[in-house]
C-alpha cells in the first residue's frame, strides 16, 4: 500500500501489474525476479483484513505521533 501511495498508482490492479515488471517494486515487497506476483483480488482482501485489524490502527497512530513530534 505504501508503494501505491508513494508512486501514485491508481488501483491495486495497476499496482500488481507494475509489480510484475518493475524491479524496484519487487525489491520493496521482497519478491525475487522469479517469484509470481499476487492476484489483485487476493491483495485487496488481505488489505481489507489488515485495515480492520487493531495493529494497523496502532501503527498509524504511532506514525502520526512521530510526525507530530517533528
Amino acid at each position: 500500500m505504501l508503494l501505491q501511495i508513494f508512486k501514485s498508482v491508481r488501483s491495486e490492479r495497476l499496482l500488481m501489474e507494475q509489480t510484475q515488471y518493475n524491479l524496484l517494486f519487487r525489491w520493496f515487497v521482497g519478491l525475487s525476479m522469479d517469484d509470481s506476483v499476487w492476484m489483485p483480488t487476493v491483495f485487496t482482501k488481505n488489505r481489507e483484513r489488515l485495515i480492520s485489524h487493531d495493529d494497523a490502527i496502532e501503527l498509524f497512530n504511532a506514525l502520526l505521533a512521530i510526525a507530530e513530534q517533528n
